[in-house]
């Protein structure tokens, strides 16, 4: 049976905070790692939206982000975004897309389980987003800074708001008995992440006709009939 040894690093997302938008602006591509998607990532198992179940986040010890880079390289692991450590002239600046959210990342071993996450099944890959924070190799287990707690709260935002069935944001550490606990503050990071305040949308999105107005359609012109 499963037993949580750190159950202060996961919280749920309440569906009724769902932001409506969270946009996420300072992203950027790791150059040329599509040409290694086809050997680190895989096929989702499943529908790659609406089974998404949970943000898992992996807070390095010391390895970089060329070091993940590398593993990810070599077919060994993957993660969808990368948040670069103080260490690094990307800090500061934007976090790095490495997977692609369409596919599922190979960030945790297969056996794993979690009762938070798929109904306790395996192969929690195919039902999670990830997110690595990049260490220091000159300070091993330093805290994430916090620049990189705030890019985090940031995606969690993001991915809610994009995610319908995005129920929980758990810690590597919760799933692995083998992973060391991080040093990041959980409980800020919950604040800042579900206690903000919705966004008021942009005056011109504001102006969209709400869904539920748009419940019943007349008969549909020739150019947009789906069958």
């Amino acid at each position: 049976m499963f037993m949580s040894r750190v159950s202060a690093c996961h919280f749920p997302l309440p569906t009724a905070q769902r932001p409506l938008r969270a946009p996420l602006d300072r992203v950027e591509p790791y150059p040329g790692v599509g040409a290694v998607w086809a050997r680190s990532t895989q096929r989702h198992v499943g529908d790659p939206v609406f089974r998404v179940e949970a943000l898992v986040v992996h807070i390095a010890q010391r390895s970089s982000t060329d070091d993940a880079m590398a593993l990810m390289q070599a077919g060994r692991a993957s993660w969808h975004w990368i948040i670069p450590a103080p260490s690094e002239a990307q800090h500061g600046q934007f976090i790095w897309s490495a997977a692609p959210e369409s596919r599922a990342a190979r960030h945790l071993p297969a056996r794993l389980v979690h009762p938070a996450i798929a109904d306790g099944r395996a192969r929690l890959n195919h039902a999670t987003l990830s997110v690595l924070l990049a260490g220091d190799p000159a300070r091993p287990g330093a805290a994430p800074s916090r620049w990189q707690s705030d890019m985090l709260a940031l995606l969690v935002r993001h991915v809610w708001a994009r995610y319908p069935a995005l129920a929980t944001v758990i810690c590597r550490s919760e799933i692995d008995p083998e992973t060391p606990a991080s040093a990041l503050d959980w409980g800020a990071l919950r604040q800042r992440a579900t206690g903000a305040a919705p966004a008021d949308l942009p005056p011109l999105v504001a102006r969209a006709t709400p869904l539920a107005l748009l419940d019943k359609p007349g008969r549909a012109e020739p150019a947009l009939r789906a069958n």
